[in-house]
């Protein structure tokens, strides 16, 4: 047998392997090979009929519309128009998300709820889009008078709504993203393209999630989705990302009627000239042909093109930035949509609407005519930036007034010497414009310049660039500002950027510092995003953030043995010298003794479980549990993976990042921050991962493991994430655990901490107040269902840990509601006055402790 045989062998039987995993899956969707089979047939008979009396008449059988449902009442037409494509040129891009989609609903929902459904929002979403055309027709808008005599043709109608249903079965993570960017998809294909179809579409998709929750015996309510900061952003960009590409469907789309359609008009219509738009406008009245032509007169040239596509890459990068938590691209994306609103109240709603006299008299008469357009204009990027703004807790704190102001700076910068530069040209060259260019006249015309020409369909032209220089100038500037522009966000999205955070030097020092010594387990909690750095003049520095004008420290200082008081007192001074009050949070005895001397006050705040591998052992009538977990674990085909989380394989990556977002999914609160490390401390080389994997490489649990140094070395572990899939074993984590000691012990590590449990543990009486003492066991209580602190503390001691107190040490006791207030912001810092008043008014019981 010769080396390339095994491989050969190998590589057949995962093809077999994979054929045959191909061929179950698709014996379990018949009701979606049925569909396909039916409008593949049906369709391909309607391309293969002449052109003549009969093929008008199926066409006019098939497909529905306003007018052949409600004038000609052929109600049938509502179900048949999801059997047949338009074009068959789109047969296989249709068949493809017939197959994809309807097999996608089925597995989840079955065959009999599949098909029902299928035939329900067909029905319903149609009968919802008719609504709105009809409530268009009464208001006479533009719209609905162009497309109700239209014919629709399209099986997606029915794809959208089955999905959208079937996505009620579906786990909390995958339900909230099929729902949210769908009906993103939809509602930029209704409000750019906005084709009966279209809106067809987004009905179908609103019947789903009603007929999901109708199946699903679910009440229907509206409540914020519970998500990581992580996967909340994505959900964000990908919010931004959709209705940046919306007026390439205006441009894609040929008969679109949304409000940037003259702009799609250019890449389908030879421009024209001068004497094409006195013919369409000769009458003075405001028709859609006269308001395509006067926009087309201002995208003669590539410079006109780019200053409109330029604002949708730079909302594109703004969108990439969201999703990777740079608040550049927050910052950015926030100021495109309100130039976007702000312009389209300006030029749609504004000038008609104070101005008079004939220079406004086209753009009153257009915005009377559609006003509909108007509104969407002004509303649509409106809501995206109030969005946006509310998400800003999302996004790193650090330096976040820094980051505004330098952006927005270079930006205005940016703006004003782009804007000069044309002003200077222009005044110089003025004699090569049509009339001769004014210094009034070229302020006033430099605003269009810069504005995506989409919005200016309303606004007549005053002066026009005759000469080689002038024409140059005013085709270049646009674009010129929108790169500059550009570039500066890019280069302010890179990691290190000075636009975005310079923590980098810092926190190379505060890594140099941890590797030759950690001063206590929690050490490297203060690598984390959100710290800031303060170095100590004779060495040492002190990790931390002010929250309320109070600076939180991230545990200890970092300082040599026997140093970390001075060095605590000294930034203890630098804060008073800022006005900050100081909270020294989560620190050892040792230094709680220190700063006790020097007068300063302390409570105790968590319960900090240490185990020696040394010494450790399952054996004993009190390791039962553990030895039971491991060997269950063993029967089920699970193993232990101690590995970086860069070192999995995709697949892997994905499912841990999904047994996250269900974790928190599924709770009342949201994801807590602060010392506790969700998925973006995962992907720090220095952290290890011990992951519970079966045979067939999916993950079953994770726990992550932050290191602790001395001299270079790794001396211990601490546990930071921990988070299981719904379906995992019973003491998955007990094993993770386990496997984790053991492993310790082999690599003659000093220790294992299994971390601080906060608020469970028990007040001392002796050292604080009365009312103090109430205020945590409200805070405790009222925490305890939803994130389990103190079950999770029972459920350390089954692994015969050491207990060591970890400490909250202030100077002053007046201080301690703004203390209190501050950390409550650190911990949970998109919580809202909402879901405050819920978690402390709940009485319920908490879950297992090993979900934690």
């Amino acid at each position: 047998m010769t080396a390339a045989e095994p491989a050969a062998s190998a590589f057949t039987d995962r093809c077999r392997t994979a054929g045959r995993s191909a061929a179950r899956l698709a014996r379990s969707v018949p009701v979606t090979w049925a569909i396909a089979a039916v409008v593949t047939l049906a369709s391909v008979y309607r391309f293969t009929r002449p052109a003549g009396d009969f093929r008008r008449t199926l066409d006019a059988i098939a497909s529905t519309g306003f007018d052949t449902v409600l004038l000609n009442h052929d109600w049938l037409s509502v179900f048949t128009a999801v059997f047949f494509v338009p074009k068959p040129g789109g047969l296989f891009l249709t068949l493809l998300a017939v197959i994809v989609g309807i097999g996608w609903s089925e597995r989840r929902m079955g065959h009999v709820r599949t098909l029902a459904v299928f035939a329900a929002v067909t029905v319903l979403g149609i009968a919802l889009g008719l609504s709105a055309q009809a409530l268009g027709l009464a208001s006479n808008l533009y719209g609905a008078q162009a497309t109700r005599g239209h014919h629709v043709f399209d099986p997606t109608i029915a794809v959208a709504g089955t999905m959208m249903a079937a996505s009620a079965f579906a786990r909390p993570l995958l339900r909230r993203r099929v729902r949210i960017i769908g009906f993103a998809v939809l509602s930029v294909l209704v409000l750019y393209a906005g084709a009966p179809a279209d809106q067809y579409r987004l009905g179908a998709g609103v019947a789903g999630v009603l007929a999901g929750l109708l199946l699903t015996h679910r009440r229907p309510e509206i409540k914020r989705p519970r998500a990581t900061r992580r996967e909340a952003r994505t959900l964000l960009s990908a919010v931004v990302a959709v209705t940046a590409l919306g007026p390439l469907v205006s441009i894609l789309a040929p008969h679109s009627i949304g409000v940037l359609n003259p702009l799609g008009s250019l890449f389908r219509d030879p421009l024209r000239d001068p004497t094409f738009v006195a013919a369409r406008c000769e009458t003075g009245d405001v028709t859609r042909q006269c308001l395509d032509a006067v926009a087309l007169t201002r995208l003669d040239g590539p410079g006109a093109v780019l200053v409109t596509l330029l604002p949708l890459v730079a909302l594109l990068l703004a969108a990439r930035g969201i999703h990777r938590g740079r608040r550049v691209g927050l910052y950015l994306a926030i100021g495109l949509n309100i130039l976007m609103a702000v312009i389209a109240a300006v030029y749609y709603g504004f000038l008609p609407l104070v101005a008079t006299g004939q220079y406004t008299r086209f753009q009153s008469t257009a915005a009377e005519q559609f006003g509909a357009f108007d509104l969407v204009a002004t509303l649509v990027p409106a809501g995206i930036a109030i969005m946006l703004m509310v998400a800003r807790p999302l996004f790193p704190t650090r330096d976040a007034g820094r980051v505004a102001v330098k952006f927005v700076g270079l930006a205005l910068l940016a703006f004003v010497g782009t804007a000069t530069a044309y002003l200077v040209v222009a005044w110089i060259v003025r004699d090569q414009f049509s009339p001769t260019a004014s210094v009034s006249a070229l302020i006033l015309d430099l605003p269009e310049h810069f504005i995506p020409v989409g919005f200016l369909a309303f606004e007549p032209v005053d002066m026009i660039a005759t000469g080689p220089v002038a024409i140059a100038a005013s085709q270049w500037v646009g674009p010129l500002f929108w790169i500059v522009l550009i570039v500066i966000a890019h280069r302010g999205m890179q990691s290190g950027s000075p636009l975005d955070t310079a923590r980098g030097p810092a926190l190379a020092r505060i890594s140099t510092l941890l590797r030759a010594g950690s001063p206590s387990t929690l050490s490297w909690m203060t690598t984390w995003e959100g710290n800031e750095y303060w170095f100590a003049p004779g060495g040492g520095a002190v990790a931390y953030r002010v929250i309320n004008d109070v600076a939180i420290t991230t545990g200890d200082p970092i300082a040599p043995t026997g140093e970390g008081a001075a060095v605590a007192e000294a930034f203890a001074r630098h804060c008073a010298h800022h006005g900050w009050t100081v909270a020294f949070y989560s620190v050892t005895d040792e230094l709680r003794a220190g700063l006790s001397e020097r007068g300063y006050n302390s409570i105790a705040v968590a319960e900090e479980t240490v185990i020696h591998p040394a010494g450790w052992s399952l054996q004993g009538g009190k390791m039962k549990d553990i030895r039971t977990a491991i060997n269950r674990a063993e029967k089920e085909g699970l193993s232990a993976s101690w590995v970086r989380f860069g070192d999995l394989a995709p697949r892997q990556a994905a499912q841990v990042r999904d047994i996250s977002e269900m974790w928190v999914a599924e709770r009342d609160l949201p994801e807590m921050g602060f010392t506790l490390g969700g998925i973006d401390e995962l992907l720090d080389d220095a952290v290890m991962l011990m992951v519970a994997v079966d045979a067939e490489g999916r993950v079953h649990a994770v726990t992550s493991w932050l290191p602790s140094f001395s001299d270079g070395r790794v001396r211990g572990w601490t546990l930071d994430f921990m988070r299981r899939a719904p379906d995992s074993m019973n003491g998955v984590m007990e094993f993770l655990i386990a496997r984790t000691i053991l492993r310790a012990g082999d690599d003659g590590l000093d220790f294992v901490s299994l971390s601080g449990a906060p608020l469970a543990v028990d007040v001392d009486p002796d050292g604080q107040s009365a009312s103090l003492r109430a205020i945590l066991a409200v805070l405790s209580r009222s925490l305890e269902p939803v994130y389990g602190f103190r079950s999770l503390l029972r459920f350390k001691t089954k692994f015969r840990p050491e207990f060591r107190r970890l400490h909250l040490v202030y100077a002053d006791s007046l201080a301690l509601p703004a203390i209190g207030l501050a950390l409550a912001r650190a911990y949970l810092p998109t919580l809202t006055a909402r879901q405050a008043v819920r978690a402390f008014g709940r009485r319920t019981t908490p879950r297992v402790a090993s979900d934690r």
